[in-house]
């Protein structure tokens, strides 16, 4: 649920590539990897949309998108948009990306997210992997993220003012960690951006490492 000129705006910063792995942890409806499909086929063309790309490229590029999603209602939403989009066998799984730990070993040279602003009450119960400890969704994503792009991954986030601004320390610690982990560049969104879900004030951020 991301504004279509912001998820464009942002796959076309990082500007994924047709051999590249791409991951959405919190991916919703699909936007970002839509996007990405889009984008890479946009760059591949000379006369017919994506006609410079082989048809083992256009399997391997269908191999390469991949989403989680914890609501099994938008992991079915997610399906059918990459199904309609020519995606023969998307790869959207059902998954607790804070709190399972079964894909953490799966990395990836592009990662795209706007994962959830809101912490459940009582806070998220991560599983132990997260070289930051807090129980804030915005900070275990984004160490995430860090965590799972290939040495010269790049990434575009979505997040909540706070992960620039708030003074705990976890906050501080994950703020460190985008400093000599590949930050730079920090967008500022204006407030409203994305009314009627959240009216958190946010900025992108953007990472190559």
């Amino acid at each position: 649920r991301t504004p279509r000129h912001i998820i464009d705006f942002i796959v076309d910063l990082v500007s994924p590539q047709k051999h590249e792995t791409i991951l959405d942890p919190a991916c919703g409806t699909a936007g970002f990897l839509v996007s990405s499909y889009k984008h890479i086929l946009t760059t591949n063309t000379e006369i017919k949309f994506g006609d410079r790309l082989s048809a083992a490229e256009r399997k391997e590029l269908g191999e390469n998108i991949v989403g989680y999603e914890l609501d099994p209602t938008f992991v079915k939403i997610a399906l059918v948009n990459l199904h309609l989009h020519q995606f023969s066998n998307p790869k959207i799984f059902e998954y607790d990306t804070l709190s399972s730990d079964d894909r953490w070993n799966d990395y990836f040279d592009l990662i795209l997210a706007n994962p959830p602003f809101m912490t459940p009450k009582g806070g998220i119960q991560p599983h132990s992997k997260f070289g930051v400890q807090s129980k804030k969704a915005e900070v275990l994503f984004v160490d995430y993220i860090l965590s799972h792009l290939k040495p010269d991954g790049r990434a575009g986030i979505v997040v909540p003012e706070g992960i620039i601004f708030n003074p705990d320390s976890a906050f501080k610690s994950i703020r460190k960690k985008l400093l000599s982990d590949g930050l730079i560049g920090v967008i500022s969104l204006p407030a409203g951006v994305f009314n009627p879900y959240s009216d958190n004030k946010t900025s992108i951020l953007v990472i190559d490492k």
